[in-house]
């Protein structure tokens, strides 16, 4: 029998492995990797229509997620979105690897964290973790030290109609890429990864 609270953390720490988008060449087959990346969240999305009129049993899902879309659609879709914007040209390739990583261990740990020892604790672990994960992938501390602030704080609302799982992802990236662009900001580095295979 496997333990369903186990599984969902698994498959979120798991999601880190979204990077693995950037060793991938830009053409696969003679087609643009983006292409690919956009039938990638057509395929959650196709899943996630079929769980919802129950034609799909998904393991792991919670009871709230019966009647509204299900929190690895959320990430995947946060995920997607900052690939494809790292593609125009929109999102350094640091903040997107960083963003993606922390995303996948920090809603987890804060999680956990809650349940053990109340919301502060969770604050406390969601900071540190988002610090860290940020610090050894961007070397900033300014950068690493804002990140896992918006970070926490985006994950902190419970709306039914945004999920924390897309929230922690696309707020952290959008406003320190916004900041990095600023005159006078600390340096950040562009890319953190050798691209392709």
């Amino acid at each position: 029998m496997i333990n369903e609270h186990i599984y969902r953390r698994f498959n979120h720490t798991v999601a880190a492995c979204f990077v693995i988008y950037f060793l991938f060449p830009q053409y696969i087959l003679g087609i643009n990797r983006g292409y690919y990346l956009f039938l990638f969240w057509v395929l959650i999305l196709a899943i996630e229509y079929l769980r919802l009129n129950k034609e799909l049993n998904v393991l792991g899902m919670r009871e709230y997620e019966k009647k509204r879309l299900a929190s690895f659609v959320w990430f995947a879709s946060g995920t997607c979105i900052i690939l494809g914007m790292y593609e125009i040209g929109a999102f350094p390739q640091s903040l997107a690897i960083a963003t993606i990583i922390m995303a996948a261990y920090t809603d987890p740990a804060i999680g956990e964290a809650n349940k053990k020892f109340g919301d502060k604790g969770g604050m406390i672990a969601g900071l540190a973790c988002s610090f860290l994960i940020f610090q050894i992938i961007l070397g900033t501390l300014f950068y690493s030290i804002l990140g896992s602030i918006i970070a926490v704080i985006a994950e902190k609302p419970k709306l039914k109609w945004f999920d924390d799982d897309l929230a922690i992802q696309i707020f952290p990236i959008t406003i320190l890429t916004i900041l990095s662009l600023i005159e006078g900001a600390p340096s950040l580095p562009q890319n953190v990864l050798e691209e392709s295979l």
